[in-house]
C-alpha cells in the first residue's frame, strides 16, 4: 500500500474512533440501568459472576431462557476487570459498537470507496437507535458486530480473488466476475465468515447463521440472474414491451427461476455451506449442549421453542404490528439520517438501472438490508431492535448517496437535498413542540430536554444555506456534525438527567441501605421492576396474592414490601398492624405512586397504612 492511502486509512480510522468513542462512551456509567432488558441482562451476568458459573444464565435466582451466552461471557470478563457496575455491564456493548463502526468503514472501503466507508461509519454510529443500543446491556450490539464481521469476511473473500475490488472488471482483460466468483475461492477463505457466524449463534441463536447465509446466498442467486439477463430486470419485465398479463406472468416466473432447486443447490456449494455448518457447530454447539445438560433441557425448550419459533409464529408480550411496521421503525431509528433516506433509495434505484460501476456492491447491500427487514416483517412478534443488524447496510446506502451527491455523480438536484434539510428542520420543530407536552404529563422536571430539538433545527438551517451557496462538501459535513451532537446529547447526556427519576433503582438502593450491611429481604406485590434486583443486590420475592403478605412479614420481620399506593386500601386487612409506609415515590413515567412498607425502628416516624394514603 502506498504511503498516501495508508495515511488516509489511519486518518479515517482515528476519526471514526473519536466520533464513535464520543457517542458510545460519554457518561457511559453515569445513568442507572433502564428497565426492562438492561437490568435483566446485567443481573444475569452478576449472578453468574458471583457463582463462578459460565454455563447457566439466571435472573432473580430463576433460569433465564431469553438470550444465549455470549453477552454474559462478555460481562463476566468486564465484571472481572472493572467490578460490578453500570459501566462494566455496558462496556462490552460499547466496544463492539465501535468495532461495528470500523467494520462498516472497511466494508464501504472495499465495496465502494474509502470516503464512502468513512461516511457510512459516521452515519451508523450516529443513528439514534444504533447509538442507544450500542450503550445498552443487551445482546443486540453483540449480534450486530458478529453479523457485520461475517459480511465483512465475505466481502474480503470476494475481493481477495478479484484484485481487491468487489465486482469491478479485471484491470487487464476488463472481464466481469461470474456469479460464482462472488463467493470465497476456497474453504480457507470462507473460514473467517463462518467463524463469525458461529459467534453470532452464541449471541442470538439460529438467526446468527440462517440470515447471513440466506443473504449471501440471495446475492449469489441475484448475480446468477444478472449474468443471464445482463441487467437488473430483463426486457421481458418491461411493461412498455408487453401486455400486463404477460408482465404478471413474468413477475410470477421470476422468483421460480431465481430460487430454482438447481440454482439453490449450486449457490450452497459455491458458499462452501457444507463446510461452514460444521465450523459453526464446533463453535456454538458445545455451550448449547452444556446448558441443555445442566438444565435437563429446560433452557433449550424455553429459548428455541418459545423465544425463536414461538415469537415468529405468534406475537409475544403484545409486541405485534402491521407488515409495514419496520418501515416506520427504520425512519425513526436512523434519525437524523432518515431525512436523507428517500433520496438515498431513489439514488440506489437509478444506479442499479444504469448498471453503474458500484452496482455489485449496491446489489449485495440491498440484499442485506432488504432480506433482513423483510424476514422480520413476516414475523408475528415485532420489536425495533430485531432489524438492527441491517443498519450497517442502510448506512452504506446513505453514504453512497452522500458521496455521489457531494461529487455531483448522483442525479439528485440541489433542491432535493434542500428538501431533506427541510425535513431535518421540521423534525427539530416537532421535537421542540412535542417533547414539552409529553414531559409536562410524564416528567415535568425534564421539560428542558426539549432544547435538544435545537440541534437538528440549527443543523438543518446551516446545511440548507450551504446547499444554497452550492457548498456541497460543507453541507454534508454540517449534517454529519449535527448527527454527532444529537447522538451525544440524546444517548450520552440526557439519560443522566432522566435516570434519577426511575423508581426501581431508588427503592433498590434504599432497601439495601436499610439492611445495615445484611442481605435485604424485599418483596413486591402487583408491581415488579428488574432494576430492583440489580440495585438491592439480592433476589426479590414476587408475591402473587395478598394472602402471601402476612407470611412474608412473619418469616422476615425486617422485610420490606413494595407496592402501588392505590392498593393500600385493599391490603389493610392483611398487613400486620405495625407495618408502616417507609417511603413513597412516583412511578417512572406513570401516573401513580409506589410505597415501601415495613416495620419502622423508631416510633415517631410511624405512619399507619390504615390512615389516608394521599400525599
Amino acid at each position: 500500500m502506498d504511503q498516501a492511502p495508508r495515511r488516509e486509512l489511519w486518518r479515517h480510522q482515528l476519526l471514526i474512533l473519536l466520533v464513535a468513542g464520543l457517542v458510545f462512551f460519554t457518561n457511559l456509567g453515569a445513568a442507572a440501568l433502564f428497565d426492562e432488558d438492561e437490568p435483566k441482562n446485567a443481573v444475569c451476568g452478576r449472578e453468574m459472576f458471583l457463582r463462578g458459573d459460565w454455563i447457566v444464565p439466571t435472573f432473580n435466582a430463576e433460569l433465564r431462557t431469553d438470550k444465549p451466552i455470549l453477552i454474559y461471557w462478555i460481562m463476566l470478563c468486564s465484571y472481572s476487570v472493572f467490578g460490578v457496575s453500570e459501566f462494566a455491564a455496558r462496556f462490552g456493548s460499547s466496544v463492539l459498537a465501535i468495532g461495528t463502526s470500523l467494520l462498516t468503514y472497511h466494508l464501504g472501503r472495499r465495496l465502494f470507496h474509502p470516503q464512502v466507508g468513512l461516511y457510512a461509519a459516521v452515519v451508523l454510529c450516529t443513528c439514534l437507535m444504533f447509538s442507544a443500543v450500542g450503550r445498552a446491556v443487551t445482546p443486540d450490539s453483540t449480534l450486530i458486530f458478529c453479523t457485520t464481521m461475517a459480511f465483512f469476511c465475505y466481502v474480503w473473500s470476494v475481493t481477495a480473488r478479484s484484485c481487491g475490488t468487489f465486482g469491478a472488471p479485471e484491470p487487464q482483460t476488463q472481464r466481469r466476475l461470474a456469479w460464482n466468483e462472488y463467493a470465497a475461492a476456497n474453504v480457507w477463505s470462507a473460514l473467517p465468515m463462518y467463524i463469525a457466524m458461529g459467534f453470532a449463534v452464541l449471541a442470538k441463536g439460529p438467526i446468527g447463521f440462517l440470515l447471513p447465509c440466506s443473504i449471501i446466498g440471495l446475492n449469489l442467486l441475484v448475480r446468477w440472474e444478472l449474468d443471464e439477463e445482463g441487467q437488473v430486470l430483463s426486457a421481458e419485465y418491461r411493461v412498455d414491451q408487453q401486455t400486463w398479463s404477460g408482465f404478471l406472468l413474468s413477475a410470477f416466473r421470476f422468483p421460480l427461476r431465481l430460487f430454482h432447486p438447481a440454482r439453490f443447490w449450486a449457490a450452497l456449494l459455491a458458499m462452501r455451506a457444507f463446510w461452514g455448518l460444521p465450523i459453526i457447530a464446533a463453535i456454538a454447539l458445545p455451550w448449547y449442549i452444556a446448558v441443555g445438560q445442566a438444565t435437563n433441557g429446560a433452557w433449550l425448550a424455553g429459548f428455541l421453542g418459545d423465544h425463536n419459533v414461538g415469537r415468529f409464529l405468534e406475537p409475544k408480550e403484545n409486541h405485534s404490528g402491521p407488515v409495514f411496521y419496520y418501515l416506520i421503525v427504520i425512519f425513526l431509528g436512523t434519525f437524523p439520517w432518515s431525512a436523507f433516506l428517500p433520496a438515498a433509495i431513489w439514488n440506489l434505484v437509478q444506479r442499479l438501472k444504469q448498471q453503474a460501476a458500484w452496482s455489485p456492491g449496491l446489489v449485495f447491500v440491498s440484499c442485506w438490508a432488504g432480506f433482513w427487514i423483510a424476514f422480520f416483517s413476516l414475523a408475528s412478534t415485532k420489536l425495533p431492535n430485531y432489524i438492527l443488524p441491517s443498519y450497517p447496510a442502510v448506512a452504506l446506502l446513505i453514504a453512497v448517496f452522500l458521496y455521489e451527491w457531494q461529487h455531483q455523480l448522483a442525479a439528485i438536484s440541489l433542491k432535493a437535498f434542500q428538501r431533506s434539510c427541510t425535513a431535518l428542520i421540521a423534525a427539530g420543530v416537532v421535537f421542540l413542540i412535542a417533547v414539552p407536552i409529553a414531559m409536562s404529563i410524564l416528567l415535568p422536571e425534564m421539560i428542558g430536554l426539549a432544547a435538544l430539538g435545537l440541534i437538528p433545527l440549527i443543523g438543518g438551517i446551516v446545511a440548507y444555506r450551504a446547499v444554497s451557496q452550492v457548498q456541497r462538501q460543507r453541507a454534508v459535513r454540517v449534517v454529519a456534525l449535527t448527527a454527532v451532537c444529537l447522538a451525544v446529547g440524546v444517548v450520552g447526556i440526557a439519560p443522566g438527567y432522566v435516570a434519577p427519576y426511575q423508581d426501581g433503582p431508588q427503592f433498590g438502593r434504599r432497601a439495601k441501605a436499610m439492611a445495615n450491611g445484611e442481605t435485604p429481604q424485599l418483596a413486591t406485590f402487583d408491581y415488579f421492576a428488574p432494576t430492583l434486583v440489580f440495585y438491592a443486590e439480592t433476589p426479590i420475592h414476587k408475591l402473587q396474592i395478598a394472602d402471601d403478605i402476612p407470611a412474608f412479614f412473619g418469616e422476615h420481620p425486617e422485610g420490606l414490601l413494595l407496592t402501588r399506593e392505590d392498593r393500600l386500601e385493599q391490603l389493610k386487612d392483611v398487613l400486620p398492624a405495625d407495618i408502616t409506609v417507609l417511603g413513597q415515590q412516583r412511578r417512572f413515567l406513570r401516573r401513580h405512586d409506589l410505597v415501601l412498607l415495613g416495620r419502622q425502628p423508631t416510633a415517631h416516624a410511624v405512619q399507619p397504612v390504615s390512615h389516608s394514603t394521599s400525599r
